[in-house]
C-alpha cells in the first residue's frame, strides 16, 4: 500500500494503470512480465471495500487484458490475476458477459489444467465468481468446467501430487455450488446439467470422513453441498423420487452435531400413508444422553443471574433450548420477495472463519459450523415445501412429524425445536414448520380421535395421533422457549394449528393446553411477543364448531390477574442459559414481579393465591389487581380492554368499567390485535361473551375510533362492523340467546353520534371512510327502524356522498351499503330514496373499477328485488322510464365481466319481471329483445357456473310476467329451447335445477305455445339423466376432496356419493316439481303429442314419482295434489279417443298420489 500514496492519489492511478493494461501488449519476455506483475500489484493493493470502480465498461476491459495477458501457466501472474477478478467482480460487483466471460472462463480452465495445484484454490474462487449466477450463458462450458472439478472433488491426502487437497475439494465444490446457481435474470436451465449437478452433491454427502479430515473441513463440505441441492431443488418441478432423496438428507443434517444424534448416511424417503419410522443405527453414548421428547422432563425454574449466563465453552451443548444472539427480523416472515430462500438464513451460515479469534476455544468454531449445517438443511427443505405441491408433501407429513406411537422416529422437525440449542436453527425450523401447515387445512380436517392400540390404525386417527402430539410438543417449546424472534415464530405456527385442526373431532384438552401456555405471554415485554400471543387466542376463539372446552378456558372470569407490564402470568420467570454461539441476553422477557394468577377452575378446585414474591408491587400492579377482583368479564375480554386502556373500578361492591387511563394504553400493536380479537369473539361468542358486555365494549371503541392511529381506529371500525352484524344475527335467530332492542338501538345511536361517522370526514384516509360505510351497512333493518328519523337520514346521506368518493375502495364500500339499505321496508317504500338509490347504483355501474362496478351490479339486484316486494305490497312504483334505465343497466352489467354479470343478470330478471304492457307499447320490444337475448346468452355460454344458473334464475323470473308474451312472441322460441336443453344435458347441478324451475314458472297452458310437448319431453329425460352425474368437477367443495384424493380415495368416495345423493335428490325433486306443474295443465289436445314419450318414460316417471311423494313434507304437496286431481279429470272425460286414453291412463298411474302420505 506504500507505493499508492494517499487515499486521494487512487482515481489517478485507477486511471493511469486501466490505461497501461489497456495498451499493454505481453511479449513474454521478462521485462513485459514484471511490467504486468507491478499492475497486477497496484491494482489489487487498492481498497475494494470501498467504491474503486466508476466505469464498470473498463473494469471488464481490465479483466479481459488481464486473461489474454497472463499466460495460464504462470502460477504466480495468474494467482494475481485471480485475486483481481475476486476483487472487482465479487467485492466491486462487476458483472462480466458476453465475450469477457467466456474468455475468462476459459483461461481458467486452463489454467487448472496447466498450473500448479499450490494456485488452484484462487483459480476456483475466481471461476465461482464468474459462473455465479450465469449458469444458462456458461452451459456450453458446463462439461469444462465438470471435466477440471471432478478430479479435484474426490481429492485426498493420499494424493502426493495436490498441496492441500481438502482445501481444493472444498473449492472445487463451491465452484460446482456456483455453476448450480439459479440465474440471476430467471432463465431456465439445462435440466440434464442439473442432474448431473445434484448427483454430484448427494454423492459428497455419502462420502465417509477420511482419517486424515477435520472436521472443519467436513464442515465446509457438507454446507456447500446441501446448498448445492437447494440450487437444484428451486429450478427444478420438483417429482417424487426428488422429493424423497431431499427430505432424506435434510432429516440426517438437520440434526448434525447435535448429542446422542449421531451422523448417518442419507436415504430416500418413500411416501407413504402410515408412518414410517428411522430406526437410528446402534451407537455409544456419551457421558450425556438425551431422552426421548415423550420422557422429557422440565427442571425447576430458577432466577437468572449474571455469573449463570458465562457458560464454560468446553461444555457439551445443552439439550434444553436457549437464548441466543438476535437473528434478523426477516426469519419470522417466511413471505419473502424471492421464494426460493430466505436472507436471513443465508447470512448466518455464510459467516466467515474470520469472526472467531485465534484466542477462541476450537469447540466454539466447531459449534457454529454444525448450527450452519443445520440451518443450511433447514433452508434446503424450506425451498422443497415452497416449491412442492402439498399434495405430495402430505405423502412426507409422517416423515417429518411425530405421531407420538413410534419412540424410533426421532428425526422430525419438532425434535430440531425441542432440542437444538441454536436459536436461529429453531427460529429456522419453526419457519419450515409453518410454512408446511400452511394451506394444510382441508388435508387436516380428516383427523379425528380413536384408540390407537390395535393392529390397524385408520388413517384419519393417526392424523389426529400427530395432531395431538403437535399440540404437546408446541407447548413444551411455548414453555421453555427464552429467544425472542423464535418464540415469535413459534406462536405464529401455533396460531396456524389452531386455525387448521378439527377440534370437534379430537378429544378435548388440547386447546386448553394451547390457552394456558399461551397466557403469561399476553403480559411479556416485548411488543411482538404480546401480538403474536394475541394472534393465537384470537385463533382459539375463532375455532368453530364452539366447544365446551372453549367455555371452559376462554370465557370464565380471572379472579387474580396481573396487569401491570412486565410481569410474568404464571408466576415463573425463565432462566437464562449459554447458547451454542456462545453469546445470551440475561433478558427472558418478563418483569422482575412474579405472581401466581388462579383461574376460575383452579378456584372451584380448592386452589389458593399465592403472594407476589417481589418485596413491592408498582402503584400501576396495585390498582390493577384491585379494580379486577370480584369482574365478572370473561378473562380474554378483560384482556383486551386492559389493553386498550380500560379498568375496573369497584365501587358498591359492584366492579364498573372505567375509561380511560392514558397510562395504561398497550402499544399500538397490541391494540390493534385486541380489537382483532374482539371482533372474533363477536363472530363466534357473541351471546357468550359480548352481548352481557356491550356497554363496556361501547365505550372501550368510541375510544379506539377516536385515536390518532389510523390503524387502530380501522380496526375498531372492523370490529363494531363484526358486532353490528352478531346483532343483526342475534335478531334473526328465533332459538338463540336474543340480545334487547333497546340496547342495540341505543349501541348504535352512541356511535353514530360522532364516533362512526366522524370515520367519513377522514378527508385523508380512505381506508376509515370505507370502514365506515362497512360499518353503516351492518346496521340492519330492524334496528334502523329504531333510529331517529336525523340519524336515519344521516346514514344515507353520508353514503350517497360517499359514492362519489376520489377512492375506488370508499365508492364500493359505500354502493354496497346502499344495496343493503335499499331492501329496508323504511326505506324502499321511499320513493325518493329509491330514486336517489337507482341514480347512484346506474351511476356505479359505468364506474371504471371493476370492485366497484361488482358491487353496483349486487346492489342493482337488491334494488330489483325490493321494486318487486313493492309492487307485491301495492306500493308505489317507479315511472315506467326509470324502470327501462335500469333494464338497459342491466343489459350491460351482464356483459360485463363473470363478477359483474353474476348479479346483473339477477336483477335483469327481475326487471323484466316487472316491465308493463305499457312500457313495451311505449319503447317498442328492442329493449325487451336485448334483455332476453343477453339472458340465453348468459345461461347458454361461459365457464362461471353462477353466471349461468343466475340467467336461468331469471328467465324464470322472466316467464312470471306473462304480458311479454302478448307483446314479444319471439322469447318463447328462445326461452324454452334453451332451458330444456340445459335441463336434458348440462353437467353442473344448480344449472339444471334452476332451469328445470324455470320450466315450471308459466301459469297457463297456452303460455307454453308450442313448446309444451318438448318441455315434457325434456324433464323427463333430466329425470333419467339425473342418475348418471359423473362431473367431480363441479361438486361443492371441489378443492378440498381432490386435495385429499391421493391419500385417503375411500373417504372421498363415501364423501363424493354422500354428496351425489343429495344433488340427485334436489334434481329430481325440482323436475318432478316441474312436471307435476305442467300435468296440471295438459289438455286433451296435448295427450296425442305426449302419447310417445310417456309410453317411453312410464316407469321411470312413475318410479320418480312415487320416491317423492314418499319424501315431501304436506307443505310443498299442492303440486303434487294438483297434478293428481287434473289427471282424474283427463280419464274421466267420455270423449278421448285411443290413443289419448291410453296417456291418461299413464299420466293417471303416475300421479296417483296415497292421500294418507299427504
Amino acid at each position: 500500500m506504500g507505493r499508492l500514496g494517499s487515499s486521494r492519489q487512487q482515481p489517478c492511478l485507477r486511471l493511469a494503470r486501466n490505461t497501461k493494461f489497456s495498451s499493454l501488449v505481453y511479449g513474454r519476455s521478462e521485462g513485459d512480465r514484471q511490467i504486468v506483475n507491478a499492475l497486477l500489484d497496484d491494482v489489487n493493493a487498492l481498497d475494494f471495500s470501498r467504491t474503486v470502480i466508476t466505469n464498470v465498461d473498463k473494469a471488464v476491459l481490465i479483466i479481459n487484458q488481464c486473461c489474454s495477458l497472463v499466460p495460464p501457466n504462470d502460477t504466480f501472474l495468474v494467482a494475481k490475476g485471480c485475486h483481481l477478478i475476486n476483487n472487482l467482480v465479487e467485492k466491486q460487483d462487476v458483472r462480466v458477459e458476453g465475450r469477457t466471460l467466456t474468455v475468462a472462463i476459459q483461461w481458467c480452465i486452463q489454467a487448472l489444467k496447466q498450473c500448479p495445484s499450490v494456485a488452484s484454490q484462487d483459480v476456483l474462487a475466481a471461476l465461482g465468481v464468474l459462473i455465479r449466477g450465469n449458469g444458462p450463458k456458461v452451459q456450453e462450458h458446463s462439461q469444462a468446467i465438470l471435466a477440471v472439478l471432478s478430479p479435484l472433488l474426490n481429492a485426498t491426502s493420499d494424493d502426493n501430487s495436490l498441496s492441500s487437497p481438502w482445501e481444493l475439494r472444498v473449492a472445487a465444490l463451491h465452484c460446482l455450488e456456483a455453476l448450480s446457481a439459479p440465474p440471476s435474470d430467471r432463465s431456465p436451465t439445462d435440466s440434464e446439467h442439473l442432474q448431473t449437478c445434484l448427483k454430484i452433491f448427494f454423492n459428497q454427502l455419502n462420502i465417509d470422513k477420511h482419517p486424515d479430515q477435520n472436521e472443519a473441513n467436513l464442515c465446509k463440505i457438507i454446507l456447500s453441498a446441501l446448498r448445492g441441492i437447494e440450487n437444484v431443488v428451486v429450478q427444478t418441478n420438483t417429482g417424487g423420487d426428488l422429493v424423497g432423496d431431499v427430505i432424506g438428507a435434510a432429516k440426517v443434517f438437520m440434526l448434525f452435531g447435535l448429542p446422542s444424534y449421531q451422523a448417518v448416511k442419507p436415504s430416500r424417503v418413500l411416501p407413504a400413508a402410515v408412518p414410517v419410522c428411522d430406526v437410528p443405527p446402534p451407537a455409544t453414548r456419551g457421558p450425556k444422553t438425551i431422552k426421548g421428547v415423550g420422557s422429557r422432563t422440565r427442571p425447576p425454574r430458577k432466577r437468572s443471574t449474571p455469573a449463570k449466563k458465562k457458560c464454560d465453552p468446553n461444555d457439551d451443548e445443552d439439550d434444553s433450548p436457549h437464548q441466543g444472539p438476535a437473528v434478523p427480523s426477516v426469519l419470522a416472515h417466511p413471505d419473502v420477495s424471492w421464494p426460493y430462500s430466505v436472507p436471513g438464513l443465508e447470512c448466518s451460515w455464510r459467516t466467515s472463519d474470520s469472526e472467531f479469534s485465534d484466542s477462541e476455544v476450537p469447540g466454539a468454531r466447531l459449534r457454529s459450523q454444525h448450527a450452519r449445517i443445520r440451518q443450511a438443511a433447514l433452508q434446503l427443505l424450506l425451498s422443497l415445501i415452497k416449491v412442492t405441491d402439498r399434495r405430495v408433501m402430505c405423502g412426507y407429513w409422517w416423515s417429518l412429524l411425530p405421531d407420538g406411537l413410534h419412540a424410533t422416529n426421532t428425526r422430525t422437525l419438532i425434535t430440531c425445536v425441542l432440542r437444538d440449542p441454536s436459536p436461529r436453527c429453531r427460529t429456522a425450523v419453526l419457519i419450515v414448520l409453518w410454512t408446511l401447515l400452511v394451506g394444510s387445512r382441508s388435508y387436516l380436517q380428516q383427523a379425528e380421535h380413536g384408540d390407537p392400540c390395535g393392529s390397524f390404525i385408520p388413517f384419519s386417527v393417526s392424523l389426529g395421533n400427530m395432531l395431538r402430539e403437535l399440540h404437546r410438543s408446541l407447548a413444551l417449546a411455548l414453555a421453555a422457549e427464552n429467544a425472542v424472534l423464535a418464540l415469535t415464530q413459534l406462536l405464529r405456527v401455533v396460531a396456524i394449528l389452531v386455525q387448521n385442526t378439527p377440534y370437534h373431532r379430537l378429544q378435548p384438552g388440547l386447546l386448553t393446553k394451547i390457552v394456558r401456555s399461551v397466557r403469561p405471554l399476553t403480559v411479556h415485554k416485548d411488543v411482538n411477543i404480546q401480538v403474536a400471543a394475541l394472534t393465537v387466542l384470537g385463533a382459539v376463539v375463532a375455532v368453530l364448531p364452539s366447544l365446551p372446552e372453549l367455555t371452559n378456558c376462554l370465557m370464565k372470569p380471572r379472579f387474580a390477574l396481573s396487569l401491570s407490564r412486565g410481569i410474568n402470568a404464571n408466576g415463573v420467570k425463565q432462566g437464562n442459559q449459554g447458547d451454542d454461539d456462545g453469546s445470551g441476553d440475561d433478558d427472558d422477557g418478563y418483569g422482575e414481579q412474579e405472581e401466581v394468577e388462579l383461574d376460575a377452575e383452579e378456584a372451584e378446585a380448592g386452589g389458593f393465591v399465592q403472594v407476589s414474591q417481589s418485596t413491592s408491587l408498582t402503584s400501576e400492579t396495585q390498582t390493577a389487581s384491585h379494580s379486577v377482583a370480584g369482574s365478572g368479564l370473561p378473562w380474554i375480554l378483560e384482556l383486551c380492554l386492559r389493553n386498550l386502556g380500560c379498568q375496573t373500578v369497584a365501587s358498591g361492591g359492584v366492579s364498573k368499567f372505567s375509561v380511560m387511563l392514558e397510562g395504561t394504553f398497550a402499544a399500538a400493536p397490541v391494540r390493534v390485535e385486541s380489537l382483532q380479537v374482539i371482533g372474533a369473539m363477536a363472530t363466534c361468542h357473541f351471546a357468550s361473551a359480548i352481548a352481557p358486555n356491550i356497554g363496556v365494549l361501547q365505550s372501550a371503541l368510541e375510544v379506539a375510533l377516536k385515536d390518532t392511529d389510523e390503524s387502530i381506529r380501522l380496526h375498531a371500525a372492523r370490529a363494531v362492523e363484526s358486532i353490528g352484524l352478531a346483532m343483526h344475527k342475534s335478531l334473526e335467530d328465533e332459538n338463540g340467546s336474543k340480545i334487547s332492542m333497546e340496547v342495540i338501538a341505543s349501541f348504535w345511536r352512541e356511535l353514530l353520534s360522532g364516533s362512526v361517522t366522524s370515520l367519513v370526514q377522514c378527508v385523508d384516509q380512505p381506508s376509515l371512510r370505507a370502514a365506515a360505510c362497512d360499518c353503516l351497512a351492518n346496521i340492519g333493518m330492524s334496528v334502523f327502524e329504531k333510529l331517529s328519523s336525523d340519524q336515519q337520514i344521516l346514514s344515507f346521506t353520508l353514503l350517497f356522498g360517499c359514492v362519489n368518493d376520489e377512492e375506488s375502495l370508499v365508492r364500493a364500500s359505500a354502493v354496497r351499503a346502499i344495496g343493503l339499505f335499499a331492501l329496508y321496508p323504511c326505506l324502499r317504500k321511499d320513493i325518493q330514496f329509491t330514486l336517489d338509490s337507482i341514480e347512484a347504483v346506474t351511476q356505479s355501474l359505468k364506474d371504471e373499477n371493476q370492485i366497484v362496478r361488482m358491487k353496483a351490479s349486487w346492489s342493482l339486484g337488491n334494488i330489483s328485488d325490493s321494486l318487486v316486494f313493492n309492487r307485491s305490497e301495492g306500493c308505489e312504483e317507479v315511472p315506467n322510464s326509470v324502470l327501462l334505465e335500469l333494464l338497459q343497466a342491466s343489459v350491460t352489467a351482464s356483459l360485463d365481466s363473470d363478477k359483474v354479470r353474476a348479479n346483473g343478470v339477477r336483477a335483469l330478471g327481475n326487471f323484466l319481471r316487472l316491465v308493463s304492457a305499457d312500457a313495451v307499447r311505449q319503447h317498442g320490444v328492442d329493449v325487451i329483445d336485448k334483455a332476453v337475448n343477453a339472458l340465453t346468452r348468459n345461461a347458454c355460454v361461459g365457464s362461471n357456473m353462477k353466471v349461468r344458473w343466475n340467467a336461468c334464475y331469471a328467465l324464470g323470473n322472466m316467464l312470471k310476467n306473462p304480458e311479454l308474451y302478448e307483446h314479444n312472441i319471439n322469447c318463447q322460441t328462445t326461452i324454452f329451447p334453451v332451458l330444456c336443453n340445459l335441463v336434458h344435458n348440462f353437467r353442473n347441478f344448480k344449472v339444471r335445477i334452476n332451469a328445470a324451475l324455470a320450466l315450471g314458472v308459466p301459469e297457463h297452458r297456452a303460455l307454453y305455445g308450442q313448446h309444451f310437448s318438448a318441455v315434457w319431453t325434456a324433464l323427463l329425460a333430466g329425470l333419467d339423466n339425473s342418475e348418471h352425474m359423473a362431473d367431480f368437477n363441479e361438486y361443492k367443495h371441489r378443492d378440498a376432496l381432490l386435495d385429499q384424493v391421493i391419500i385417503v380415495k375411500i373417504y372421498i368416495f363415501l364423501v363424493v356419493t354422500t354428496y351425489v345423493l343429495k344433488i340427485n335428490i334436489f334434481i329430481k325433486f325440482q323436475i318432478c316439481s316441474s312436471l307435476c306443474h305442467i300435468a296440471s295443465l295438459v289438455t286433451i289436445e296435448d295427450l296425442t303429442g305426449l302419447h310417445d314419450e310417456l309410453v317411453l318414460h312410464q316407469e321411470s316417471l312413475q318410479q320418480h314419482l312415487t320416491r317423492m311423494e314418499d319424501s315431501v313434507v304436506p307443505e310443498r304437496a299442492g303440486v303434487f295434489l294438483s297434478a293428481a286431481n287434473h289427471t282424474n279429470q283427463l280419464l274421466s272425460n267420455s270423449s278421448l279417443n285411443g290413443v289419448q286414453r291410453t296417456t291418461a291412463i299413464i299420466l293417471h298411474n303416475a300421479f296417483k298420489l296415497n292421500q294418507d302420505k299427504l
